[in-house]
């Protein structure tokens, strides 16, 4: 259980009146609303507080869940006075009058210290003015729904538009209603009333029309006691799950890349003596890449010097070999038509950035271009397997392969695997060595590993037929560290 789900568990629990036990001592709950009711006649006779319109019964089909029989299912309209919406102004440095906004209230606090000021006049100020106990809800934008109740007292100070000040007929009943404003059947009311959704908002209305159980006095206050026992204990427990979820997640991180680095040192799979070795397979590579060359397909590169011992990262099985990525695949980088012909883009050729690649299959792309652009420019068209490396900036290092054909930009390498290369195996082998790559690219104003440096990169090559039982084996086990 999250921590965030214990404490709304608790609050739950609360509402429904199986926090603490019943005392059939207790004075219920309908002589508390009496007491109310009572209260704001007298306030409405003395024209200290206006008149509201009488809210409809609270019906059966309304009521979310069954409460003890001391306590009693009442609108929020029916324990408060008319709700006020604050005062539209602009905050200033200097004013006669402090200025309390939503992005003041952080962390159930108000550093009144950084609170801004406004002007206001006196007519106004007064039915305005902030006192203790009384309570603020955010109506609008995305902290809809927010509530802070006045703890202590504040010297002149007003609230913005934004929040509607609700003032309980009983001081007494605050420290409960506040708790309930945190409560999941109070969000669930918020969510269920709230109007607008570029701008979600609640009004006045709605918000007084909101049902709340009441639970007689005495229990209030027992309530409120056990959940303030409790919360902090929920807090040692958040930093404990944050802590274990740190572990676990830089566990799946290491497991991860331990499997990948196994699988390329030869230890992840048995090694099969029936397999062809590598060094034939290099052979037939090298022949292919020859008719390749012949056949215009391909250019050829130059040639580059044998792995030395000291290149090689790590051991490996006998029957694999140590190459260059320049040997495996043939590599190309892509570009980017000139953007000042719009006719260039948005013509249906996918054409891939940086950003758009996964470390997975790439089935679209953020842009397109057009065949004119294409024609205009050295774009290199990669087909459906072929391997995609981004080669600098922030995404230095990110991965993807093709699984339509697309084209791409200066910063994204493609290559097309030789025949007993197994695309997969090489884009497993990539994602092992990331850490390494990055680093040939260090050193400049910008990371940069360049096509020359990716084809000069070593390459432990296994037998045909082992490179496909690893990348079995590494699919089988990779979800199993998913979350």
């Amino acid at each position: 259980m999250t921590p965030e789900q214990l404490r709304a568990s608790i609050l739950q629990q609360a509402m429904e009146g199986k926090l603490v036990k019943q005392d059939p001592n207790d004075e219920p709950a309908s002589e508390l609303l009496e007491k109310i009711k009572a209260e704001k006649e007298q306030l409405v006779k003395e024209k200290k507080i206006k008149k509201t319109k009488v809210l409809s019964k609270i019906n059966d089909g309304e009521k979310p869940f069954d409460i003890p029989n001391s306590w009693e299912w009442v609108r929020i309209g029916d324990i408060s006075d008319k709700p006020r919406y604050g005062y539209t102004a602009s905050a200033k440095e200097i004013g006669n009058v402090k200025f309390l906004r939503i992005t003041d209230i952080q962390g159930n606090k108000v550093n009144w210290d950084n609170v801004p000021f406004c002007t206001i006049t006196q007519d106004k100020l007064n039915s305005l003015l902030l006192k203790v106990n009384d309570v603020l809800i955010a109506r609008t934008g995305g902290t809809v729904g927010k509530s802070f109740v006045i703890r202590d007292q504040v010297d002149s100070a007003v609230f913005a538009s934004y929040l509607i000040r609700l003032r309980l007929l009983d001081d007494r009943i605050v420290p409960f209603i506040s708790e309930f404003l945190k409560s999941p059947l109070y969000w669930t009311s918020i969510t269920n009333n709230v109007s607008g959704t570029g701008q979600p908002n609640i009004n006045a209305t709605k918000l007084t029309n909101i049902i709340c159980p009441l639970p007689p006095l005495k229990e209030q206050q027992r309530i409120v006691t056990r959940i303030e026992k409790l919360m902090p204990l929920v807090d040692e427990y958040e930093k404990a799950y944050n802590r274990l979820k740190s572990i676990d997640n830089g566990f799946n991180d290491k497991m991860k890349q331990s499997i990948l680095q196994y699988a390329m040192e030869g230890k992840l799979v048995k090694q099969d003596s029936n397999d062809e070795p590598a060094s034939e397979l290099l052979k037939k590579i090298k022949d292919e890449k020859k008719q390749l060359v012949k056949e215009k397909k391909i250019k050829r590169s130059k040639s580059l010097p044998r792995i030395s011992e000291d290149e090689k990262l790590f051991d490996i099985p006998e029957n694999w070999e140590w190459v260059r990525l320049t040997e495996v695949g043939s590599w190309g980088a892509g570009a980017t038509p000139s953007r000042s012909h719009p006719e260039y883009y948005n013509g249906g050729i996918p054409w891939l950035k940086t950003g758009d690649l996964n470390d997975g299959v790439i089935s679209s792309t953020s842009e397109t271009i057009s065949q004119a652009g294409a024609d205009n420019s050295s774009v290199r068209f990669n087909q459906p397997g072929n391997i995609l490396i981004a080669m600098y900036g922030a995404t230095i290092g990110k991965l993807g392969i093709a699984g339509i054909s697309l084209t791409t930009n200066q910063a994204c390498c493609g290559c097309k695997t030789f025949d007993g290369i197994y695309n997969w195996y090489l884009f497993y082998y990539l994602l092992a060595m990331r850490p390494l790559l990055i680093d040939q690219g260090s050193g400049g104003a910008q990371p940069n590993i360049s096509k020359t440096k990716i084809e000069k990169f070593p390459f432990a090559l296994p037998p045909f037929e082992e490179q496909k039982r690893i990348v079995t084996k590494i699919e089988k086990l990779m979800p199993l560290l998913v979350e």
